[in-house]
């Protein structure tokens, strides 16, 4: 496989979100370095996060395990069983049905980061403490199972 050219990657920016769920990751922008490498097992996106965003809404893979590594900036990783940073060169791996977590940019430059994870056609995710799932068919439930 030839190199990866990050400038001929499309950069992908905003949310699938629903509304009210969508505003603090409006701005998060990500592009699929994995794609870009014909991988077909494991996911790569090197994510840019501006001042004041978060990488996504809490929450927790049913399949999927995930890892990071911060590139650039610093990280607020709040977990469902406490919060610590990362800085450059740190990581912070997240298993499957493990804990609820996100990264928050509290700084004011850009957090630059890495995030793998497999690629499991059965995955979702559970959104803790806000009224939200969603299935391997990408659509966001509400919790008693009515669509958003």
């Amino acid at each position: 496989m030839p190199k990866i050219d990050l400038a001929k990657v499309p950069v992908r920016t905003g949310t699938n979100y629903p509304d009210p769920h969508a505003a603090a990751v409006r701005d998060r922008q990500w592009q699929g370095i994995g794609d870009a490498g014909f991988l077909t097992a494991l996911c790569v996106n090197l994510c840019t996060i501006p001042p004041g965003a978060w990488s996504s809404q809490m929450h927790v893979h049913t399949h999927e395990d995930e890892f990071v590594i911060v590139l650039s900036g610093t990280a607020r990783v709040v977990t469902d069983c406490g919060e610590y940073t990362l800085g450059p060169g740190e990581m912070a791996a997240f298993p499957a049905d493990g804990e609820a977590h996100h990264l928050r940019n509290e700084g004011a430059r850009p957090l630059v980061f890495l995030v793998a994870s497999s690629r499991d056609s059965q995955d979702g995710c559970a959104y803790p403490g806000i009224d939200l799932k969603v299935g391997p068919d990408n659509i966001y439930l509400h919790e008693d199972g009515t669509p958003y």
